[in-house]
This record gives C-alpha cells, sequence and structure tokens, in this order.
C-alpha cells in the first residue's frame, strides 16, 4: 500500500496542480466535479491531494440547506485541515492517515466512514445544535487516529469503534450508542453532566470489554448499557453524587491520613459538582501507583453502600 508521502507526490506535476485547484472547488460545493479523475476501490480517487490553504467553509454558516455532500470519496493520506463543515453530509468516504486538523462541523451528517490512523486533532468535532441539529457520527471507525485532546461535544456517536484513542480525548454531552472502545484508552474523559448541551444519563451505550483503562473515567452517565472491562482497578459508584455526599460524611469523621485527605478531595468534589442524581461514575484508580490513596477511596465508597439513601 502506498504511504502517504507517495499519495501526496501524485499531485506534484503542474497538470495536476491545476487538478487540485478544480478539485478544491468541487469539494467545497462551488463547481462540478472535474474530468479525469479516477475511481479506487468504488470511490474517486483523491488519495493524498493537498487541499491545504487558508480554512475552506463547506456549505453556509447561516442557511442549513445550502450543505454540501461528500460520496464515495477516497481521501486517505490527503491534507485537509482546517476545514469547516456547515450542515451537508459525508457519506462511504475513506480518510484513513489523511491530516484532519482543525476540522469544525455543525450540523453535519458523517456516516460509513473510516478516520482510521488520520489526524482529527480538533475542539469542535461536535458542537451542540446548529439551526436546531447536531453532528452526526454513524458507523465510523476512529481506529488509531489521532484524537489528542480532540473534543465530541452534543453530538451523536452511533455504532463507532475507538482503538487505542490517544491522550485526552473529551467525549462530553453526547449520545453515544452502540460504540466500541478497545486497547488502551489513556486519560479518556466521557461526561454526560449536561454543563454545556442538554443530554440524559441513559444516552449512552458502549462495549469496553477489550479496552484497558488508564487515568480515564466515565460520569454522569447511567452504566447499565455499558460493558465495562473486567479490570481491578476499577471504581464504579452508581448514582454518585447521593453516594459521595454519604461517603464524604463518613471520611469527614475519620482519622486524616494523607491518602484520607487526597480522597476527601476528591470526594467532596464529586459531591458538590453539579451532575444528575442518576448518573454514574467508572474511574481507574491506579493502584500501581498510589494503593493507599485507592484504598481509602473504597473504604469511603464502601461505607456509603452501606448507608441508606436519604430520603
Amino acid at each position: 500500500m502506498p504511504s502517504a508521502a507517495e499519495l501526496r507526490r501524485r499531485w506534484d506535476d503542474p497538470e495536476a496542480a491545476r487538478s487540485v485547484r478544480a478539485v478544491r472547488t468541487w469539494l467545497t460545493g462551488q463547481g462540478p466535479q472535474p474530468d479525469g479523475l479516477g475511481v479506487v476501490g468504488g470511490r474517486v480517487d483523491l488519495r493524498g491531494i493537498p487541499l491545504t490553504a487558508t480554512p475552506a467553509t463547506i456549505g453556509d454558516p447561516d442557511d442549513p440547506a445550502r450543505g454540501v455532500a461528500w460520496e464515495s470519496l477516497d481521501l486517505s493520506g490527503a491534507q485537509l485541515e482546517e476545514l469547516r463543515f456547515f450542515g451537508g453530509s459525508v457519506r462511504d468516504c475513506r480518510f484513513d492517515g489523511a491530516s484532519l486538523t482543525g476540522l469544525k462541523l455543525w450540523g453535519t451528517e458523517v456516516v460509513d466512514c473510516s478516520f482510521k490512523r488520520a489526524d482529527l486533532r480538533s475542539r469542535a468535532l461536535g458542537t451542540g445544535e446548529w439551526h436546531g441539529r447536531r453532528t452526526v457520527w454513524r458507523r465510523v471507525a476512529f481506529d488509531r487516529a489521532n484524537l489528542r485532546e480532540a473534543t465530541f461535544r452534543g453530538c451523536l456517536l452511533e455504532a463507532c469503534t475507538f482503538e487505542k484513542t490517544t491522550k485526552r480525548l473529551l467525549i462530553e454531552d453526547c449520545e453515544v450508542v452502540d460504540c466500541v472502545f478497545t486497547g488502551v484508552l489513556d486519560t479518556l474523559l466521557v461526561s454526560g453532566r449536561a454543563l454545556q448541551h442538554p443530554v440524559s444519563p441513559s444516552m449512552f451505550s458502549a462495549d469496553f470489554s477489550r479496552a484497558v483503562f488508564e487515568e480515564s473515567k466515565i460520569e454522569g452517565y447511567s452504566l447499565d448499557r455499558v460493558v465495562l472491562p473486567e479490570q481491578d482497578d476499577l471504581l464504579v459508584v452508581r448514582h454518585y453524587p447521593a453516594a459521595a455526599r454519604r461517603a464524604l460524611a463518613w471520611l469527614a469523621d475519620q482519622p486524616q491520613t494523607p491518602a484520607d485527605q487526597q480522597a476527601l478531595h476528591l470526594v467532596r468534589y464529586w459531591a458538590t459538582a453539579p451532575a444528575p442524581e442518576d448518573g454514574d461514575l467508572c474511574l481507574d484508580l491506579g493502584e500501581r501507583d498510589d494503593p493507599e490513596g485507592a484504598a481509602a477511596l473504597r473504604r469511603a465508597f464502601a461505607h456509603a453502600e452501606d448507608e441508606p439513601a436519604a430520603g
């Protein structure tokens, strides 16, 4: 299989450079599909195309009816930085190994696409509702993509796969349906606390059975439809705000070792920070690095389970 560099070299000669301009005009919805483009695997062959320039706006920021449709394109290895999608759709496209840093989407549907090993570092892979529409990611492969510090917020993620996510991926206030996470998940945060966009704790179903949490956390969502990894250092707390309040009351009456003080700080945050009362909490405690702190948290929540809930 050609490397990304080899794919990009196809566009170096002057005639190909003219094609790049025509393709850019087409993909931004400002002109027709250029003649003479090849086909690979049933998709228009745009592998390696360098479309980097100033940020490209695709669609109309003020009119969702003027969105642009991308369908059956192979953009593997392409340079597609700073794209701005407003409405429209992306279907049956491949972006494997492509550079998509700074990608932002408003009310866009991305369906049956692959972003394997793509660079997707962006703060706006989901942006909440836009003209009554939210961004949808359906049957999308994000396996081994660079999602470092990337953010999905207020969007729908349905039947997507995430293998070995990079550090600090944030999924916040999203509806997550039947997604699969595998491999080491390093500093992943999945939050359904509805701080930015309305979301129900029940709007989360996922399979983490073949994943490993490393400094990762799920908070605010119900875990009823979640398969968690068989991992000894996981702490799972149902309806965690009330449980944290009970744990906090117990900890406050105990002699304070340094580990207890650290646990008290964390539990106080969970007890007082805004969160749905029926939301759950799951995180890895990192017991190998801090066995005393992990034990203090386990003791506090074990006593919270023994205390009757208020009311």
